[in-house]
């Protein structure tokens, strides 16, 4: 069955029925995906099983529930390994972790948020979980103001304009006119700092990958506990080891202009 804009309506509701899944609900039950989406349970049952049968879910026996499957891994893995820049980040992230002892991560701008592409966890602190595919608000982040910060001026007020600037901790910048000042800083400096602005003690340092062109494409951060990442003491050294990183990155990428060049770059 097909909508009058040419859109195929069984297969979106299909793709809504796997877009309800989340981190808090990653067991959903027919009745469940029947309260979200407001659908029948006929319409519900048909979809899930057809989903079933090609292995983008997987059913608990023992609850009855629903679960993303094996085949949702599987085209996420296709899509991660084709992805350029990530391919040619993976190698120096693992070196900023051994030089730092701190978490080292790559993110693209995705709409209004930061999309990470691949993460790096630190030895001392090892997450349970993976970072990549999740996303975070601009406004809190270092990639994300490196992002920002090299946006052309009509789009960037365009996303400051439609992004909340939801304040996160009593230190998240939720003004637009000092967001905008942090970003001026963080274009002059060649790097953004995030201090407990979207979680209490923690920090990171950011700073901006370039394609061909010298477009910004991508950000870099190294990331940690206040007790680890030490800003205060450490910053300049840590933004010269990340600089170092991302410039590689770049030239990787086929960015050939040195960083006396950079001003002539069009953001």
């Amino acid at each position: 069955m097909s909508t009058n804009n040419g859109k195929s309506q069984s297969l979106d509701k299909a793709l809504q029925l796997l877009e309800c899944f989340s981190d808090v609900n990653f067991e959903l039950r027919v009745s469940d995906f029947c309260k979200m989406l407001n659908m029948s349970q006929s319409s519900v049952s048909r979809l899930i099983n057809t989903l079933a049968d090609r292995g983008f879910v997987e059913k608990n026996d023992f609850s009855g529930a629903y679960y993303l499957g094996k085949k949702v891994i599987s085209l996420a893995g296709i899509s991660l390994n084709n992805y350029e820049i990530r391919k040619q980040a993976l190698p120096e992230l693992h070196n900023l972790e051994n030089k730092t002892n701190l978490s080292a991560n790559l993110a693209i701008l995705d709409h209004t948020k930061m999309f990470y592409l691949a993460h790096v966890d630190s030895k001392r602190s090892p997450k349970m979980y993976t970072l990549v595919g999740y996303t975070n608000p601009l406004h809190s982040t270092g990639i994300g103001k490196v992002l920002l910060a090299h946006l052309d001026d009509e789009e960037l007020n365009q996303i400051v304009n439609d992004i909340p600037l939801t304040p996160y901790t009593i230190k998240t910048i939720d003004n637009k006119q000092k967001l905008l000042k942090e970003l001026e800083l963080t274009r002059k400096r060649g790097y953004a700092i995030e201090l407990e602005e979207l979680a209490l003690g923690r920090a990171c340092i950011a700073a901006p990958v370039r394609n061909r062109s010298g477009k910004v494409v991508a950000g870099v951060s190294l990331s940690g506990p206040l007790s680890e990442i030490r800003l205060e003491e450490q910053q300049e050294e840590l933004a010269k080891i990340l600089i170092e990183a991302t410039d590689l990155i770049s030239i990787k990428m086929g960015f050939m202009h040195s960083p006396s060049n950079l001003s002539e770059i069009n953001y």
